[in-house]
């Protein structure tokens, strides 16, 4: 099997692993020798160990960072400054994207840059959304209260809650207008912390 043969089976999947051996016919060490050798070619990119796309190059349709996120770690949904800088929430460009699981945290770097997750517990696996790339793919980002309170849960031992103007100063939090204030509230008491409740106390 050439790559051209191959790449016309797959020019539609955003990503894939040796699996696709079931595709060709090929077993899957026979699929995995391929792949590793099409990698050193640069005609694929290794996403994580066992993960591909196709190259840049090979690409008819690009892989957005949000998809690739998805991918890489799963479960998982984007939040803490990534959200925040998709919702204008704050001024800093973030280069590598940030996520929550409910796995342990991992951070991947890979062509595409760098994916960073952050473990929570389960019972606070929510306040997300799915949401299409340009291209159509899914993938799963917080909604604007819960990417904020993921970021504030996840950095509480950095923050001082006598301090006051933590959200303007220190986080230079911009664009509150789009929070939902009742639903920010509803969502901080299903982490029932005390000291997130204190920081909130800013908002009120």
């Amino acid at each position: 099997m050439n790559f051209r043969e191959f790449k016309e089976k797959v020019k539609k999947l955003p990503f894939f692993g040796s699996d696709v051996a079931e595709i060709f016919s090929l077993s899957p060490k026979t699929m995995r020798n391929q792949l590793s050798r099409w990698k050193k070619q640069g005609l694929l990119l290794e996403l994580k160990r066992g993960l591909y796309t196709l190259g840049k190059s090979e690409m008819q349709t690009p892989l957005s960072k949000e998809v690739a996120a998805a991918s890489i770690y799963q479960p998982s949904y984007i939040s803490l400054e990534s959200a925040l800088s998709s919702y204008k929430m704050i001024p800093e460009k973030v280069t590598r994207v940030t996520s929550v699981s409910t796995r342990k945290t991992r951070t991947f770097t890979n062509q595409e840059g760098g994916f960073v997750y952050r473990h929570i517990k389960t019972p606070l696996y929510f306040g997300f959304m799915a949401k299409k790339d340009e291209s159509g793919y899914p993938y799963f980002i917080a909604e604007p209260e819960k990417a904020l309170l993921d970021y504030l849960y996840l950095n509480l031992g950095k923050i001082d809650p006598k301090k006051k103007g933590y959200f303007n100063q220190s986080l230079r939090l911009q664009n509150i207008s789009i929070l939902n204030k009742k639903k920010l509230f509803s969502y901080a008491r299903r982490f029932n912390i005390k000291k997130l409740d204190r920081v909130l106390g800013q908002f009120k």
